[in-house]
């Protein structure tokens, strides 16, 4: 047991040191070499965990996604409930407050084609069943075209952290967040419970 979990922790360590030098220096221009200095092994022990830089990326990349959706479906019964989607807004904002590192590497990445296309099709394969709940959700609550309102609420994430990432200090994210369940409380017409 001891084994494994000095070689998860030292898995988790590396995906922690790459995450800051490629949203830093980038994914480019990051080397193996860096990565390893940074997380304090030999480049070749590196490899044990990773085969490459772009399966670390990937690893980074779709561990913090499926993170993130499993907030859609906590309990993973396949329904969305509401005070789990007001919950989803409350988690985003804590999420975007504890990961700038990971929110530069991602709109870094989507603004690069060249990096991004390494994974568009996974990331929306693997997104795709919890966008599905969100649109069955909105739509049981009365919100017509579920698939765009999910785009929306989505899009409207994305663009919160964002502003949060250009200018923490001065971004009202709690008021914000407000603001968002405003919305859908109005949207949805429905108290619930906080």
């Amino acid at each position: 047991m001891g084994k494994r979990n000095n070689k998860t922790t030292r898995r988790t360590e590396i995906l922690e040191k790459s995450l800051a030098l490629f949203a830093t220096k980038g994914y480019h221009t990051t080397t193996t070499a860096e990565i390893a200095k940074a997380a304090g092994i030999a480049k070749g022990t590196l490899f044990n965990y990773f085969e490459s830089k772009e399966h670390l990326l990937r690893s980074l990349v779709f561990e913090t996604l499926m993170e993130l959706a499993d907030m859609i479906d906590p309990n993973h019964d396949g329904i969305v409930t509401q005070d789990e989607f007001f919950g989803v807004i409350h988690k985003s904002r804590k999420w975007i407050v504890d990961n700038p590192q990971f929110l530069s590497l991602y709109f870094s990445m989507v603004s690069q084609p060249a990096v991004f296309d390494l994974f568009k099709a996974e990331i929306m394969q693997q997104m795709s069943p919890y966008m599905e709940k969100l649109a069955t959700f909105f739509q049981k609550e009365g919100i017509p075209d579920g698939y765009a309102e999910v785009r929306f609420f989505l899009a409207m994430l994305d663009g919160i952290g964002i502003h949060y990432a250009i200018d923490p200090k001065n971004f009202p994210i709690d008021q914000i967040e407000g603001k968002i369940i405003n919305y859908y409380q109005g949207r949805m017409n429905r108290n619930v419970s906080s």
